[in-house]
């Protein structure tokens, strides 16, 4: 009777531990790319925060807009955050919100630089077929767009003269959740499509008022 519990205490021993061992070796081909698809299962693998806009920016002043701490109705409502060592990934999940600095995307990729603080780092964003595959250590960022993020708060510069403030939380989402979600920065182009489309017949949804925040 020894034997047997003990075999029986082996047996679900080596269950878990081969239901571990795949949790953290499963590879998903997300992309053709080799670093990028390593990047995305990374995003894959780790949690996601949710950040909300807090009503609040940091403007350095450009062209007719003003400098000072701003409202920005321009800016996205709600950003995706993923992670994986020492790259974000910003996404905008809601229908309509792209940006269209740097190329028009659906997501932005950032490199830490210190603490908290990242840079937004070069990479192509069409499909697969047609960009090429990232450079994670040594590839160009670009300092005038910065993010500061550390799981609780994002403050993110889509545009070079502007911060926006946001409030982060994370995230339950199911394995095929994650999946769609990624499958963004793979296919953003198809979604940009959708989005230009929406626009276009909701023209009054999207503007880009900024006006001071009263001390």
């Amino acid at each position: 009777m020894i034997l047997v519990n003990l075999f029986k205490r082996i047996k679900v021993f080596a269950f878990l531990y081969s239901l571990f061992i795949f949790q953290f070796a499963y590879t998903a081909d997300f992309s053709s790319r080799k670093n990028f698809n390593k990047l995305l299962n990374g995003f894959y693998k780790n949690e996601i925060y949710k950040c909300s806009y807090i009503n609040k920016s940091w403007s350095t002043g450009f062209e007719e807009y003003p400098y000072g701490m701003v409202m920005n109705s321009g800016a996205f409502r709600n950003v995706l955050v993923f992670n994986n060592k020492k790259i974000i990934g910003t996404l905008w999940p809601n229908i309509g919100e792209i940006s269209v600095d740097r190329g028009v995307r659906k997501y932005q990729l950032w490199k830490k630089i210190n603490n908290d603080e990242y840079s937004l780092l070069n990479s192509d964003y069409l499909e697969d077929l047609n960009s090429a595959d990232i450079d994670l250590m040594k590839g160009q960022t670009f300092p005038e767009y910065k993010t500061y993020f550390d799981n609780e708060s994002l403050k993110i510069s889509i545009k070079h003269w502007i911060t926006d403030f946001y409030s982060c939380e994370v995230i339950e989402s199911s394995n095929f959740a994650k999946k769609k979600l990624i499958d963004i920065f793979v296919n953003q182009n198809d979604y940009v499509k959708k989005d230009f489309a929406y626009r276009e017949k909701n023209p009054s949804l999207f503007n880009n008022k900024i006006e001071l925040i009263p001390n």
